[in-house]
């Protein structure tokens, strides 16, 4: 069954919703991301095979194709859209990341508020694609 088109091909990624977000990665050093493989963003922003203990909230979606370390892969996202957010404090990881705790919104430069401390899976925003510090504008995978 998984020979849909010979046995040359396999097929892996069976469907997918046509309306997906996809995005571009490096893979993490030492290690290698396969095709369909589900991955997680490391605090530096690259990613890694997700491991039986990644969480929920770590898993950013799974790979579309093969990539050795320090190669560019392609992830189907468990997010919907990307944003510009504003990191509310200091030494911000790439990773999970909630609404920001003195206040979710900035008036002066119009960006959302975002921290990487104590997130979870009823506080998740989504995660910040690179890290910064206060003040900084990163890019956010809203969940």
């Amino acid at each position: 069954m998984p020979y849909l088109f010979g046995t040359d091909t396999q097929t892996i990624i069976l469907k997918q919703e046509s309306h997906k977000l996809f995005q571009e990665f490096e893979v993490e050093t030492g290690v290698a991301v396969k095709k369909g493989m589900p991955v997680y963003i490391t605090g530096d922003g690259q990613v890694s095979p997700a491991l039986n203990t990644t969480t929920t909230q770590e898993y950013i979606g799974i790979s579309m194709h093969d990539g050795a370390a320090g190669e560019l892969v392609t992830i189907m996202m468990k997010a919907y859209a990307i944003i510009f957010a504003e990191v509310e404090t200091d030494s911000l990881v790439a990773g999970p990341v909630r609404i920001g705790t003195t206040d979710p919104y900035n008036a002066t430069t119009g960006y959302v508020l975002i921290d990487d401390a104590s997130v979870g899976a009823t506080n998740q925003l989504g995660w910040a694609l690179e890290g910064g510090d206060d003040g900084d504008v990163v890019r956010l995978a809203l969940l």
